[in-house]
């Protein structure tokens, strides 16, 4: 009897510290985002739409509307200067419902708005490249005025050596999309003087 007593104090105290210790998936995320801040990208948890939801995460049983939302992890990359000209927006990855918008697969949460949406063409084509880019489980991407984000599921296949290569199609793309904006500012000074 003694020792069933000294086992049970054994498992409540001892029990609380093996909580503590990171499960396999908790150190497979913390490396990949460990290694997405060594390539110079920010990551934070946010929520974005969730795509194509069920009846039951647009309602409860009890009647209550819901916002059907998902949480992800978004790869930020600062661009070098903010877009003036270009326009923002936000693709997620879902089934197109009539037809591409813009891209098979790829659909607008948030449309261009503004006078940069006569340069959308171009941005899209550089869009189009990261896109291809992406890992299969990135969920959404958006470009604001001076950040591109990718927000990334981070399912179990992911693995911390796609890191570099997410990261390097998006300097690609904010690259362009600076050059791109300088241009189009140097066309609107010359047209001005």
């Amino acid at each position: 009897m003694t020792w069933l007593l000294i086992i049970l104090v054994l498992v409540v105290a001892f029990g609380p510290v093996l909580w503590l210790v990171p499960s396999k998936r908790d150190k497979r995320l913390s490396a990949l985002r460990s290694r997405a801040r060594s390539e110079g990208l920010i990551v934070e948890m946010r929520r974005i739409p969730k795509p194509d939801p069920a009846p039951e995460d647009r309602v409860s049983a009890g009647g209550k509307v819901r916002e059907p939302v998902m949480e992800c992890a978004s790869y930020g990359l600062p661009l070098a200067r903010g877009l003036k000209y270009l326009p923002g927006w936000r693709l997620i990855r879902k089934a197109p419902e009539q037809g591409p918008d813009p891209f098979p697969d790829w659909q607008y949460d948030q449309r261009p708005k503004g006078d940069g949406r006569v340069y959308l063409d171009q941005v899209l084509a550089e869009a189009g490249k990261l896109l291809q880019a992406l890992p299969d489980d990135v969920a959404a991407l958006e470009l604001g005025g001076r950040m591109v984000l990718a927000y990334w599921l981070e399912k179990p296949g992911s693995t911390e050596a796609s890191v570099p290569d997410l990261a390097a199609a998006m300097r690609l793309f904010a690259d362009s999309l600076n050059r791109l904006d300088r241009q189009i500012e140097e066309e609107r000074s010359n047209d001005d003087s």
